[in-house]
């Protein structure tokens, strides 16, 4: 089997990637809204949001901060799409507690396609 050989320099795309990781009490509620399913504690596949290139990475926990609730929604809506069953009252306080988040700043490209929303 032949590979071609990884190029050293791969193209950066004008993103920022950050990384949403659920915890604790996220599982928590995810096994409250589903108490027959066999408990789940973990999760190996995390969503990434793309955002765009910020100065820093203040710049990008500000935005984050700003638009928390959205990401929320999302992480709720992947697991369970009845709102009835959701948390009420988000805050960015019960985000930053049911979430890690990491930021990547350097989004590389290792194809050569271009990228396609939807």
């Amino acid at each position: 089997m032949y590979f071609e050989p990884i190029p050293y320099f791969y193209d950066p795309i004008d993103r920022i990637a950050i990384i949403v990781k659920p915890k604790k009490p996220f599982f928590d509620w995810l096994n409250s809204v589903f108490p027959e399913d066999e408990p789940i504690t973990t999760k190996d596949d995390n969503n990434v949001y793309l955002l765009r290139e910020m100065d820093d990475n203040e710049a990008v926990l500000k935005w984050v901060k700003k638009n928390y609730d959205k990401i929320f929604i999302n992480e709720l809506n992947d697991w369970y799409t009845d709102e009835e069953g959701w948390p009420k009252n988000r805050t960015y306080k019960m985000f930053a507690e049911w979430f890690d988040i990491e930021i990547c700043s350097m989004v590389l490209d290792l194809e050569d396609f271009p990228v396609n929303k939807g």
